[in-house]
């Protein structure tokens, strides 16, 4: 990957919409030449896919916490299963596996309070893995999430 190619993935970003004529612009390069590098950075797999990005306020979804959830790893079946069954949560936007006390933090999406405190008490610590779990709400975005770090 070139600074090029970095250029592009920039604007992608900014808009994955844009034509190849308008990336072109951007680039100041041809829009063929623009076409091959991007299919280049897709069969590379560089760009793993084109998405949208929604705003959860704007669907009823204001509240947006992190929640940190420990697991009973001795029992890799259940922990499968938390697996498994985290990702049929539409509320659960993100969940990472995560080193040092805590097993998996989560970044969800709520209607209000007590729609958040219902999905960890009623969904999370109802599931046989889960031992404990625990909220951080979000006060205010800082930085939106960008997955180039070029």
């Amino acid at each position: 990957m070139d600074r090029i190619d970095a250029r592009i993935l920039h604007a992608l970003q900014d808009n994955g919409r844009t034509s190849w004529s308008g990336l072109a612009s951007e680039i100041n390069l041809s829009a063929s030449a623009c076409q091959r590098r991007v299919e280049s950075l897709i069969e590379n797999g560089t760009i793993q896919n084109f998405t949208i990005n929604l705003n959860e306020e704007k669907l009823g979804f204001p509240v947006k916490a992190f929640v940190a959830v420990n697991v009973d790893r001795q029992n890799t079946k259940l922990a499968q299963d938390f697996r498994s069954q985290i990702q049929q949560h539409p509320q659960v936007q993100a969940c990472h596996m995560i080193s040092g006390t805590i097993d998996f933090m989560l970044e969800v999406v709520a209607r209000d309070l007590n729609d958040l405190g219902q999905l960890i008490d009623e969904q999370l610590l109802s599931m046989p893995a889960v031992k404990d779990a625990s909220s951080s709400i979000v006060l205010n975005e800082v930085k939106p999430k960008r997955t180039a770090i070029l």
